[in-house]
């Protein structure tokens, strides 16, 4: 039985302080709202307050800012409603009579100076016209090219010698090329020349490859025409 009371009371006390609570917080809470709503805010009564109304002077109390162009008397100096006469710009000066006289004169000087003599054709007629412009001279015709070489016969000479044995020496280095040779013999100031002539060649074209070849050869020739 004492357990069962002291479990009671226990109950009881949590109960009651439960209670206390929740009254303490309601009565903070209702003084927190009053003092809020009682104490003005700053921010609040800053825009809740209206702004002064300035009252500004009369317009016809307001002094004159034209006050020092007048003059002394305090007022505007009336217009005197004479307008003033505007000055017509002179005109350019007219020459004087003489003046006028003297460079007409001049101009007849003039005229008369630049009067071409009588002896003097005209401009028209010191023009030539197309008939007397000199022609220009036909181009000269070009002249006729060279006649030809006549044809002919021609011979290499390669060589002379005073002894029989060289002129034959050379001819045989001449027949080897396949080319004719002959060796033919001259008086020359009292001696005895043995030439070596290879040919006979119809025309230039062949004598001109023939010497080509013997020069190929180192074989010096001379062109003899017949």
């Amino acid at each position: 039985m004492a357990t069962k009371r002291k479990s009671t009371k226990g109950k009881g006390i949590t109960l009651y302080g439960v209670v206390l609570g929740l009254l303490l917080g309601l009565a903070a809470a209702v003084a927190v709202a009053l003092f809020v709503t009682q104490v003005p805010m700053p921010f609040a009564d800053k825009a809740s307050r209206s702004t002064p109304t300035v009252l500004l002077p009369d317009v016809r109390d307001a002094p004159d800012p034209n006050l020092g162009l007048h003059g002394r008397e305090g007022g505007a100096v009336p217009g005197t409603g004479v307008t003033p006469s505007i000055t017509p710009p002179a005109g350019p000066a007219k020459p004087p009579a003489g003046g006028s006289d003297d460079i007409a004169n001049l101009i007849a000087s003039l005229g008369q100076g630049q009067t071409p003599p009588p002896g003097s054709p005209p401009v028209e007629n010191q023009i030539s016209t197309p008939s007397q412009v000199a022609t220009p001279s036909p181009p000269a015709t070009p002249s006729a090219p060279p006649a030809a070489r006549q044809q002919g016969t021609y011979y290499l000479q390669a060589g002379a010698f005073r002894g029989t044995n060289d002129a034959e020496a050379m001819r045989a280095r001449v027949i080897m090329l396949g080319m004719s040779a002959q060796i033919q013999a001259a008086n020359v100031n009292g001696t005895t020349l043995h030439r070596v002539r290879v040919g006979p060649f119809n025309g230039l074209d062949e004598m001109n490859k023939a010497r080509s070849r013997l020069g190929n050869e180192k074989i010096e020739t001379s062109v003899v025409r017949q």
